[in-house]
């Protein structure tokens, strides 16, 4: 064995903290506080994993308890513990202003005003909370990389399975002041991402720090329960939409407000301008007149992330959350699923479509497609079996996972169907 370090061995390069993609900065190792369960606290280089691991055991750290938050609403309450004792007294974030200590950016988009218009004005109005839970993209292949450095030459090459291997060479050039011309990063295949390896770890540097110290290649490779525990989530949007509505369906308006855990750093990987990404493609592919929508980042004692898993930056949580809403509405006017879709898909000859939020859509025909789904699947075929099962008292309430998928899919059938469900599961 080599070395223990710890974020005070690290202090002295000016290394113990790291930017993150997000414009906020991630503790490399825990500086004097543990920020949620399984953060790094020290590191042990030695020749092999498993004399590693039993220095790894060999360690003692003495911990006090502190309070703990994991909802992001308690988070957000007047008495809710400072999380990031480094940002107290900060109003500005890398997005703006930051209205609690726990607050990390609001941002927003659409118009409110017409949106505010649109309800107050409104024959029919539903609303609905959901949570998109915390999930973790879980490759096969876990995180991990070998960083040599080259002392005479200065130069730094790492071999990491990373996403955007050129973001790392940013950051790692950001840390290390090492010229970006001379750090070298080189991603071969890989075992899967799924946003789970665009992100910069303390992993990443803690083997960079090592290579440049001890003047020989250096690996670090989590394990499944690091991965799993540490290594980057996704979604974790906890969210209320709203539709405005004519009596006959028609949709006249849409609000929706989000509160986004972020863990206990921001480390997202979304687009600069864009801290929610593109959660404002909410409106999907119907013809809102009026829309806003708002979303807050929150602080919890959770790990880092906010990953882009199986679609680019949130786009499945706006998806969610409209077809959701779509479906309470038809449930709130008792009209079919699919009469609500021909009402409110956005028109053939409406495209080139600008949205209430301001995107382009350029082409699109969704109302012969979706005959074409009805027809395909024969839709009244269903409707009329789903009808005759629910007049059968001898059947149980859940009537097999054909027809509990059917109407989550289109969603058909009475509220106490869809929850009786939920609690089954």
């Amino acid at each position: 064995m080599y070395a223990v370090l710890t974020a005070d061995d690290l202090k002295p390069l000016k290394l113990h903290w790291m930017p993150t993609l997000a414009g906020d900065v991630q503790a490399v190792l825990a500086d004097t506080k543990v920020h949620f369960q399984m953060q790094e606290v020290a590191i042990v280089i030695a020749d092999d994993r498993y004399i590693a691991a039993d220095a790894v055991e060999a360690i003692s750290v003495e911990y006090e308890e502190l309070p703990v938050v994991i909802d992001p609403f308690k988070a957000l309450e007047k008495g809710a513990p400072v999380l990031r004792e480094d940002l107290a007294g900060k109003t500005e974030g890398a997005h703006g202003k930051r209205y609690h200590h726990n607050h990390i950016f609001t941002w927003d988009a659409g118009d409110k005003e017409k949106a505010d218009a649109a309800f107050a004005a409104a024959q029919v109005t539903v609303t609905q909370d959901m949570v998109y839970q915390r999930v973790h993209p879980c490759p096969l292949e876990t995180c991990g990389c070998v960083a040599s450095f080259d002392p005479i030459r200065g130069e730094l090459t790492t071999y990491m399975t990373s996403q955007a291997p050129h973001i790392v060479r940013t950051v790692v050039s950001m840390l290390s002041g090492i010229p970006e011309s001379k750090v070298r990063i080189i991603s071969p295949d890989i075992g899967g991402g799924f946003g789970n390896k665009v992100g910069i770890y303390p992993g990443y540097v803690c083997a960079i720090v090592a290579s440049i110290v001890l003047g020989r290649p250096v690996k670090w490779i989590e394990d499944r329960v690091e991965n799993l525990s540490a290594t980057a989530f996704a979604r974790d949007y906890h969210m209320t939409g709203e539709l405005a509505a004519t009596n006959e369906g028609k949709i006249t308006g849409l609000r929706v407000n989000v509160i986004a855990d972020h863990g206990a750093f921001d480390s997202c990987a979304d687009p600069t301008k864009f801290p929610a990404g593109m959660f404002h493609i909410v409106s999907g592919s119907y013809d809102i007149p009026a829309a806003y929508c708002r979303v807050d980042g929150v602080y919890t004692n959770k790990a880092p992330g906010g990953v882009a898993y199986r679609c680019s930056f949130r786009v499945t949580e706006a998806v969610y959350l409209i077809e959701r809403m779509v479906d309470v509405l038809a449930q709130k006017l008792n009209i079919d699923k699919a009469d609500i879709l021909r009402k409110n898909f956005i028109r053939k000859e409406q495209f080139p479509y600008t949205s209430a939020f301001g995107f382009e859509y350029d082409s699109g025909d969704y109302h012969t497609a979706l005959e074409k789904v009805l027809h395909t699947v024969d839709y009244k075929g269903l409707r009329a079996e789903q009808a005759k099962n629910r007049a059968n008292p001898d059947l149980p309430t859940l009537m097999g996972i054909g027809l509990v998928s059917f109407t989550e899919v289109v969603g058909a059938g009475p509220s106490k169907m869809r929850h009786s469900w939920r609690g089954h599961v």
